[in-house]
């Protein structure tokens, strides 16, 4: 039992410091993300504010600030406590400096009063008899070699004190400059920690603002329970209809692939290409170059009315007008096809695996046509009543629907 605690002891201490040296290096980064995201998601919500009473996409890009506000505290968190840690550490390193500082002082006094009474001995032994005297004064040729072992030993003490008195001095200094730099360090971790609290402290209150900005928002738009929840109906019936059509563009390809390939699936080159697919998982770059995810994989209560469920059959990513969607990876465009109210959507073959791209204005490819990661496939359309530019953008494994999140690089 007591074998188990002591590992367990071990493995939370370790968890521990792994975990910290990764905050350290991966902290900066995560903020400077947070922080461009929240700039561009001020951006979008500025594009659609003369429409936010209307719109339910205004209401989804505020949800998506106000996560990314807590996930900024959250990181300014880490980031004061780790400062309150290395402040207080330098804290303790100085205090350190200045004890070494202070007995250093103490045993240079010390080594310069015995040097004087060397040197003072020295003047009053001069002054009876020099050295040479001293040596001729032997009784005996032994005596005289003994005597001048002596003044050797005694004058190169005397050196070996001097060079000890130097040394420590310089050491000292040393020190003295090294408390300097801690001390003006220490400086600087206290300016930094008060920007930080500074920083803290406008996030909180505009994550507030915001909050009560949806509160308000909300009562708006649940006056109008009828009509959203006749929208909603009409959106899962919607997305329904795209499902089955999805799934049923997946099973021809398949067929087609069987048949062309006696009754494999894949031919080799399909399967490499599934097999690299599948291994940049979590590494596939963005089908757009500039986007927020407002909408979430999976089944998901209504922003309004919380006693309505929906499912995603993917993510749904805001942008600006006109931008362009891209492919996420190589592959070869399936079918392009039309949703009724969404616009045109592309179907990309990786393999095994398939991307969908939907609620395009403009496709600039054609079926049959192979690309590579980051071609541009066609132009997001924008609903003009609702100030919306929105990508829906799906992957699925043969018949089962993924979660692109999981797929895409840093989705959250």
């Amino acid at each position: 039992m007591k074998r188990n605690k002591s590992i367990l002891i071990f493995v939370v201490c370790f968890v521990s410091i792994t975990l910290a040296a990764q905050t350290k290096g991966e902290l900066k980064k995560q903020k400077l993300k947070l922080e461009k995201e929240i700039i561009y998601t001020r951006q979008l919500l500025s594009k659609t504010k003369s429409n936010k009473t209307k719109s339910l996409n205004y209401l989804k890009t505020l949800g998506a600030q106000i996560i990314n506000k807590k996930q900024l505290l959250q990181t300014l968190n880490i980031e004061i406590s780790l400062l309150n840690k290395k402040a207080k550490k330098t804290e303790i390193y100085i205090s350190e400096v200045e004890s070494s500082i202070i007995n250093d002082s103490i045993q240079i006094r010390k080594l310069k009063k015995e040097y004087a009474k060397m040197i003072y001995a020295a003047n009053k032994k001069k002054g009876d008899k020099n050295n040479m005297i001293f040596i001729v004064s032997s009784s005996d040729f032994n005596q005289a070699y003994k005597r001048i072992l002596y003044l050797k030993q005694y004058s190169q003490h005397r050196k070996n004190q001097a060079k000890k008195i130097q040394e420590s001095q310089s050491q000292l200094i040393t020190k003295k400059e090294e408390l300097a730099h801690q001390k003006e360090k220490l400086n600087q971790e206290v300016v930094k920690k008060e920007q930080l609290l500074a920083s803290k402290n406008e996030e909180f209150i505009s994550l507030n603002n915001i909050k009560k900005e949806k509160q308000e928002l909300l009562k708006k738009l649940s006056k109008s329970e009828r009509y959203f929840k006749t929208e909603i109906q009409k959106k899962q019936t919607k997305s329904k209809e795209v499902d089955e059509k999805i799934r049923r563009i997946i099973e021809e390809e398949i067929l087609k692939s069987r048949k062309i390939n006696n009754n494999e699936e894949l031919t080799p080159e399909g399967l490499a290409l599934s097999s690299e697919f599948s291994r940049n998982k979590g590494r596939l770059p963005w089908p757009l170059e500039k986007g927020v995810i407002i909408g979430r994989y999976g089944k998901q209560k209504h922003v309004v009315f919380g006693d309505v469920e929906t499912f995603n059959n993917g993510i749904d990513i805001a942008t600006d007008k006109n931008a362009e969607a891209r492919t996420v990876f190589d592959g070869t465009v399936s079918r392009i096809f039309f949703i009724k109210g969404e616009g045109k959507a592309v179907l990309i073959n990786h393999g095994e695996y398939f991307s969908v791209y939907s609620g395009l204005k403009d496709v600039i490819v054609k079926t049959g046509e192979k690309l590579l990661a980051k071609e541009k496939i066609g132009v997001v359309l924008t609903h003009e009543e609702e100030d919306k530019t929105e990508l829906h953008f799906e992957i699925w494994k043969g018949y089962n629907k993924q979660d692109p999140s999981k797929w895409i690089y840093k989705a959250y």
